[in-house]
């Protein structure tokens, strides 16, 4: 009798770390990887527009660029729900670098920014 309760005790903690550091991690990563590069790539945009508008003082501009800077806090959501399903910080970091690769903005378009348009 106490051999099957040590049996069935040593089951389910390996069950359930098996859930914990293995399942659980692999599901937020299916699940939510591609989200969490597109949403690094567009909190990055919106936080380097909304420098450049403050540079020019446009209070119409800034108010748009505040609402852009939603989807910074859709990125740090994303990011809480993957933590606290148990994704490793290092895998974070890589899906980070890969959101710089997938959202990569030619150089023309950091020029651009800084061209005349009338003079």
């Amino acid at each position: 009798m106490m051999k099957t309760i040590f049996y069935a005790g040593v089951a389910i903690f390996c069950f359930s770390w098996t859930g914990k550091n293995i399942i659980a991690p692999g599901y937020a990563y299916l699940l939510y990887s591609d989200k969490y590069i597109d949403l690094a790539g567009q909190c990055a945009n919106a936080m380097d527009e909304t420098w450049f508008i403050e540079q020019k003082g446009n209070d119409t501009l800034n108010k748009t660029a505040q609402i852009h800077l939603l989807s910074c806090h859709e990125y740090d959501v994303t990011r809480k729900i993957m933590l606290s399903l148990g994704l490793n910080e290092d895998v974070l970091s890589y899906l980070g670098l890969r959101a710089l690769e997938v959202h990569q903005r030619s150089t023309e378009e950091f020029v651009q920014q800084h061209r005349f348009n009338e003079r």
